[in-house]
């Protein structure tokens, strides 16, 4: 038996104990008593152990569907010359990316030094998952453990809470939450290599209206390498 478990078990005992007349408690020796619990859990924990396991399944399953509804996470990344990110996640080329400054306030909006939401931070990657139960898991490992499968995105974390959204956009899935950020928290806009001229020109008014002060570069795809070089526009 685990020295954690029978010393839980001993004192659950005691605590059960004092509940009991002392009169009663005499008629037993406490030796005796811890022996028979402790052979009791023997008997029974593989039985309990399923229940308990069908308990936890259950509680992380609601965990994941309650934080889906509860908790928002803005994704960023370190590399913005990485192929398969603009691949994934920018429509093939399409799209653009918007460099942040890291230091803005925005981006550290802690109000206690436990505070799990609005500050940016670092994913870890790990090859096991965190083995604690759901109620030791730090703000870490809930939030900002992946695969090692997903290294190559090199991935920092904000978590929100999203009924702090400033619009909703109704879909037919997950609903669109919006948060605004500060202008002077953006420093860069790379454009996809393979953006449409139209979604192109309407972009750059944007920027030229609200942005004046953002570099823009153009990101274009190497001819003899697989990598992308960026032109300042």
């Amino acid at each position: 038996m685990d020295n954690v478990v029978e010393h839980e078990l001993k004192n659950s005992l005691q605590t059960e104990l004092e509940k009991v007349p002392a009169e009663v408690r005499g008629l037993i020796p406490r030796a005796q008593l811890e022996a028979l619990t402790m052979e009791f859990y023997d008997q029974q924990w593989p039985k309990l152990e399923k229940q308990f396991l069908a308990m936890g399944d259950a509680f992380f399953q609601t965990f994941v569907q309650k934080s889906n509804e509860l908790i928002g996470v803005l994704s960023l990344t370190e590399k913005s010359n990485n192929l398969l990110m603009w691949s994934h996640y920018a429509r093939s080329h399409k799209g653009f990316c918007i460099g942040f400054d890291e230091n803005d306030p925005f981006f550290d909006q802690r109000r206690s030094d436990k505070d799990e939401f609005y500050y940016l931070r670092k994913v870890k990657y790990a090859k096991d998952r965190p083995t604690k139960s759901m109620m030791k898991l730090t703000g870490t490992e809930l939030f900002l453990v992946k695969s090692d499968d997903w290294y190559y995105e090199q991935e920092w974390r904000m978590c929100a809470v999203l009924s702090d959204a400033h619009k909703t956009i109704e879909t037919g899935t997950f609903p669109i939450q919006l948060f605004k950020f500060p202008r002077g928290a953006v420093k860069e806009v790379i454009l996809g290599a393979c953006m449409e001229n139209k979604l192109k020109d309407k972009l750059l008014n944007v920027l030229r209206e609200k942005y004046e002060k953002v570099v823009v570069k153009q990101a274009i795809i190497s001819s003899n390498e697989f990598k992308l070089n960026f032109v300042e526009l």
